[in-house]
Parts: C-alpha cells; sequence; structure tokens
C-alpha cells in the first residue's frame, strides 16, 4: 500500500530527475521553487508553500528578493527556511560577483547590470555604488560609498577619484538605485554625471557609464535605454 510519505517522495525524485535531464526550463516557476523547499522542508508538501510564497510576492526572483522578516509571514515558512532562502539568495550574489570579477572585460552595461542589482536594488535609500576599471576593463575594485534619502545619495568626486588613484584604475562605472521603482535619471543624475566626466578626464580616467537600478529594472545612461 502506497503512503502518503512514499507518493511524496516519488514525486520529489521525478521533480530532480527532470532537472537533471532537462534544466530549469523544463519547470514552471512554482515548480522550480517546490523543489528547491524541499531542501529545507524535508518532511512536508511544498507545492502549496511555493505557490503561496509566489502569489504573494509576484515572481520567483521577488521571493529571494524578500527579508527575512517578510518570508516568515507565509503560513510554512519558519526560520530554517528563512535561513535558507536568504543562504540561496547569498549564494547567488557571490556567484555574480565573481563572474564580473573574473569576467574578460566589461564591454556593455549588460555585463554587470545584474550585478550592481543585487547589491543595490533593494535598498531602501539611495545609494552610489563605484566600480573601478583596470586598462583591460577588468574589474579591479568596487564599493558602495554613500547611502543617503530615499531619493538623493551623496556624492563626493574626490573621493572616488582618490579610490580610483590608489586601485590603479583608468575607468569607472557609476551606479546608483532609485528606491521609487522608475529608473529614469533625473535631471540631478545627468548632472553628477557630467561633473565626474570632466573632473575624471582630467586624470585620463574614463567614466563609462552610470547605471540606475531597481529590483527589476535598469537604465543606461550610456546608452539611454532600459536594460
Amino acid at each position: 500500500m502506497t503512503t502518503e510519505k512514499d507518493h511524496r517522495h516519488g514525486h520529489r525524485e521525478r521533480l530532480r530527475q527532470r532537472l537533471l535531464k532537462a534544466g530549469r526550463q523544463a519547470f514552471a516557476d512554482y515548480e522550480l521553487l517546490e523543489l528547491l523547499l524541499t531542501y529545507a522542508i524535508p518532511r512536508k508538501d511544498t507545492k502549496p508553500i511555493a505557490k503561496k510564497l509566489l502569489s504573494q510576492f509576484g515572481s520567483f526572483a521577488a521571493v529571494f528578493d524578500q527579508p527575512r522578516e517578510r518570508l516568515s509571514e507565509i503560513e510554512g515558512v519558519g526560520p530554517q527556511t528563512c535561513t535558507f532562502l536568504f543562504a540561496i539568495r547569498e549564494f547567488m550574489v557571490r556567484y555574480l560577483e565573481q563572474e564580473v570579477e573574473y569576467a574578460k572585460a566589461i564591454s556593455s552595461p549588460e555585463d554587470i547590470v545584474e550585478f550592481v542589482r543585487t547589491h543595490l536594488g533593494l535598498a531602501p535609500r539611495e545609494c552610489l555604488m563605484i566600480l573601478y576599471l583596470n586598462d583591460a576593463n577588468r574589474l579591479a575594485y568596487h564599493n558602495t560609498i554613500t547611502e543617503g534619502t530615499v531619493d538623493r545619495a551623496p556624492f563626493y568626486p574626490r573621493e572616488i577619484l582618490k579610490t580610483a588613484f590608489l586601485r590603479d584604475a583608468t575607468g569607472l562605472i557609476m551606479a546608483h538605485n532609485h528606491p521609487s521603482g522608475d529608473p529614469i535619471p533625473s535631471e540631478n543624475d545627468h548632472k553628477i554625471t557630467r561633473q565626474l566626466e570632466k573632473l575624471a578626464s582630467e586624470f585620463n580616467i574614463k567614466v563609462h557609464d552610470h547605471l540606475i537600478v531597481t529590483p527589476h529594472k535598469a537604465f543606461s545612461l550610456k546608452t539611454g535605454r532600459l536594460l
């Protein structure tokens, strides 16, 4: 006689085998999340929990964007599952960091937009990040140098250039977030970009781009388009 436990185990094993054979493309979002949750919740049916998470937060990616406090509000999501989902996000961040750090060269905004969005997209206040590039256009260093209010981050161009000299950087990419959710640049965004470009050019340092990010959108001032 087949028990509920046996049925659940068989279903999970079929999901795992499908992933190994066909990859993520063979899964709906809820199925992929369901499979992932089995590693944090080994003794329960995780399909209803996966569907609740997607219904509450709107998308697969948005589930991982949530703070642990929000995740814990979902029925069936306990401390262990919150920690598990948080850890998955941190693994993804580390992956994106090293993907950029070890890339041969950064040649377009698409090469770094996910990296920047992962770092800044969810910040509740505006934060300014600078990516410092070497003469091969590879990432030499990056830091988030200022945190401001919900609609503006402080801007200190001389501090940016000081770090560029210390890191032997020949190029810069500016990036900041818009907590409003709208990535379209303001007049002030254009102004500070021009200001840094002018000052950096005096020291033969090129400002390659200025990216504005939200959790799910981005805008490149260099290309003048959404990414």
